[in-house]
């Protein structure tokens, strides 16, 4: 048998075994969040995004919460499919009927004809989407707005751009200023290889091989030392999506300028923080490599509404905010107690129920 033959086998052997590898982990790891249902959101350019809805186990409150991921990840970051490190599953058990999104590109979500988009777009189509299938479906015009990283730089620049819209902000690990992050700066030069539309992938093909080993590198979006392994394993196998080539480049920008503004640079949505009059808590953790707490205190001290700042402590980074071993026990309450001070109860039919609001909190 000649080489090109054997080799020409060799790598079809190794496509096979590959793609059995990937199909076996696939349906060992997977889990899948609880969810009562997918609520479908439709946005003016075409794209059908998922909303995993987790209605109230408890007496209802009112506004519903919108909960938005983070780069490069889907909606099981804020419900994920191991229930107790769900932040969706935990609210609804406080009372709050729970929308956890799933942005274009990640998830859920169905391809629409556009195919380059960046967090403008997000703004502009992805956000109102879901604020619109949220009242389509509660009958609330506002939500309680809470955002993991992007999501929470989303949540902020929605209160100013919405503000009829979102009652309050819960604002998780979100890097609005990009001034010390020098490791991150080094990370973003490497957005012109193709390995971001790769990253679904190779997460989910290296999951089962996960938690011996930890890059330093990955320290940026998780303190590996603060999530178990059977957490951290499905949490790539199944939360993980690819790096969006017009998301890296407007975080690019932010990084090069450290700005937090539109694309084309015509709205500044860091300065639209100082319009912003929403109730809003401001979660840091001191291990976090890409919003370190003196990036979270930046945009704590913008905000011009009734705010609130608080550290989950030393052992925490950027994605162990959701995912750490504590997490439900630590970071959960404080952002369950803070909503419940937004909400009030659903009115029974034909009562009135008003929403109580927080105390303004001296920046």
């Amino acid at each position: 048998m000649s080489g090109p033959l054997l080799a020409l086998l060799a790598v079809a052997a190794l496509a096979v075994l590959t793609a059995l590898h990937y199909a076996f982990w696939q349906w060992r790891l997977a889990a899948p969040p609880g969810e009562d249902e997918v609520v479908p959101a439709r946005t003016g350019d075409g794209w059908t995004l998922a909303l995993g809805r987790r209605r109230p186990r408890g007496p209802a409150r009112r506004p519903p919460v919108l909960l938005v991921h983070g780069i490069a990840m889907n909606r099981q970051a804020l419900d994920f499919g191991v229930e107790r490190y769900s932040l969706s599953a935990f609210l609804s058990r406080a009372g709050f009927d729970c929308f956890a999104l799933d942005l274009r590109g990640h998830g859920g979500s169905r391809r629409g004809p556009t195919r380059r988009w960046d967090l403008d777009t997000y703004l502009r189509e992805d956000v109102p989407a879901a604020l619109d299938a949220i009242r389509d479906a509660t009958g609330e015009a506002q939500v309680l707005f809470v955002g993991h990283s992007q999501g929470a730089l989303l949540g902020m620049a929605a209160c100013a751009l919405y503000p009829e819209r979102v009652a309050a902000l819960v604002a998780l690990a979100a890097p609005a200023h990009f001034d010390v992050q020098e490791r991150l700066r080094a990370v973003v030069k490497l957005r012109h290889l193709p390995l971001g539309g790769f990253l679904r992938l190779g997460s989910r093909l290296l999951a089962p091989f996960s938690g011996y080993w930890h890059p330093a590198a990955a320290d940026l979006a998780i303190n590996m030392r603060n999530v178990e392994r059977p957490v951290y394993r499905r949490m790539l196998a199944n939360a993980i999506e690819n790096l969006q080539p017009g998301v890296l480049a407007q975080f690019a920008a932010f990084v090069r300028e450290d700005s937090f503004r539109s694309m084309d640079g015509s709205r500044d949505y860091r300065a639209l923080l100082a319009s912003a009059r929403q109730p809003a808590l401001f979660v840091s953790a001191e291990k976090d490599g890409l919003a370190p707490p003196a990036v979270v205190e930046a945009a704590f001290r913008r905000w011009a509404g009734p705010k609130r700042y608080w550290s989950c402590g030393r052992d925490y980074g950027h994605g162990d905010v959701l995912l750490g071993r504590n997490a439900p026990e630590v970071v959960f309450p404080m952002v369950r107690d803070f909503l419940l001070e937004q909400s009030g109860a659903l009115p029974a039919e034909g009562g009135v129920a008003g929403r109580s609001s927080a105390a303004p909190v001296p920046g």
